[in-house]
């Protein structure tokens, strides 16, 4: 066996010793892809379920969203402010998991229901006046972009105005 015939045989294990090694590596990559999916999606959960506690566990800030929703203009100089925060942090929490959407790390079946959100809130007087005055100045333009393509799509929202009887309030 000649020096050139055994470096070909090393050349030849080489490769055989790297397939595994791209192998593990390419499962690795896919189970970080998953993990990271999957804190994406839980990251939501809590952000919005953190901001939504305030609601259910209390009636006046439940009213105040309500009639902040309905308009903001039927809302005293605080509870003006309490709506403002409450919806703008929705924003804001809508903002990052459209980054995360968009650099793929929240699939498509976990985004419907964000963009549903979005459009809910959007359909209402109170939230699209917190739109104008926060959102467009102080979300990322490409976020701001992509809700008004949405909204100008026509796609339909939750029935809010029903579940909360927003004509009729009580």
């Amino acid at each position: 066996m000649t020096l050139n015939d055994i470096y070909l045989l090393s050349q030849v294990l080489a490769v055989f010793a790297l397939v595994p090694s791209v192998v593990y590596l390419a499962v690795q990559v896919r189970q970080n892809t998953l993990q990271a999916r999957s804190n994406a999606a839980y990251q939501f959960l809590e952000a919005t379920g953190n901001i939504n506690i305030a609601v259910i566990e209390n009636k006046q800030v439940a009213s105040v969203i309500r009639r902040g929703l309905e308009s903001s203009d039927s809302l005293d100089k605080d509870e003006n402010l309490q709506f403002m925060w409450f919806v703008a942090q929705h924003f804001t929490v809508y903002n990052t998991m459209f980054e995360h959407y968009q650099n793929k790390t929240l699939p498509e079946s976990q985004w419907h229901p964000v963009k549903k959100d979005i459009l809910t809130v959007l359909t209402t007087p109170g939230g699209r006046t917190i739109w104008n005055d926060f959102a467009v100045e102080g979300l990322s333009p490409d976020f701001v972009a992509y809700v008004e393509t949405l909204l100008a799509s026509g796609e339909g929202s939750y029935s809010l105005g029903q579940l909360l009887d927003l004509k009729g309030g009580k």
